[in-house]
């Protein structure tokens, strides 16, 4: 009975986990938010790094 529910607890403890990773939106790469520089073009360089500051905030 103690492994089921240990093995339960850590199920949902990374459900959990894994939902807080998923709600960080990746944009891709016509989307005009990602451009940094303002210049009206998305490179691939500040599209990486406005996808990673969205994980990371």
């Amino acid at each position: 009975m103690k492994r089921f529910l240990l093995s339960t607890l850590i199920t949902l403890v990374s459900f959990g986990t894994l939902a807080v990773a998923a709600q960080a939106e990746q944009v891709h790469r016509g989307n005009l938010a990602a451009d940094r520089n303002g210049d009206g073009r998305v490179t691939l360089h500040e599209l990486k790094t406005y996808n990673r500051d969205q994980r990371q905030a």
